[in-house]
């Protein structure tokens, strides 16, 4: 199940204007890209979640977040305008390599995630998306503002074909 959740993460986030709107939740938000990613990949499968799913995957996600995949990505952030002294070049290369440590964490918060997701499949995946992103932002208590959240809907929509 796990392998199915990366495997949907890879490819709605290539989808037009997603990267930019889970990045826009991430910064701007403080919402866990993955648990954005979770929360469609369980209405791709038909899964409306409820309080206790995002209370779950969040105690899973939150201490691996803190201690591995934050400070990777403070580091590739911080690598992108090396100090003095510091060659550009190979501060670039440092740079990729970094990014790839970093996507390996989100994986592996990934497939922990999904090990405990017992989904209920039973929703229209269209309505369950909607829910599911609605009840992720009423879970962090903060408002995303419906640009990003309607862009990754007409992302998921696209895909249902």
């Amino acid at each position: 199940m796990s392998e199915e959740f990366w495997a949907f993460s890879l490819r709605f986030y290539r989808s037009p204007g997603v990267s930019e709107a889970c990045l826009e939740l991430q910064d701007r938000h403080q919402a866990d890209v993955n648990l954005v990613l979770f929360a469609l990949w369980a209405a791709d499968g038909g899964s409306r979640l409820d309080r206790a799913a995002f209370a779950a995957a969040e105690r899973v996600a939150r201490p691996w977040r803190e201690a591995v995949t934050e400070p990777i990505r403070a580091a590739r952030r911080a690598l992108k305008d090396p100090p003095d002294g510091f060659d550009a070049g190979t501060a670039a290369t440092l740079r990729q390599q970094v990014l790839a440590v970093e996507i390996e964490a989100e994986r592996l918060q990934q497939a922990a995630m999904a090990s405990r997701f017992a989904g209920a499949p039973g929703s229209a995946p269209q309505a369950a998306a909607r829910e599911n992103l609605r009840l992720y932002e009423a879970f962090l208590g903060k408002p995303f503002g419906s640009e990003p959240v309607e862009t990754l809907l007409r992302a998921f929509a696209a895909r249902l074909g």
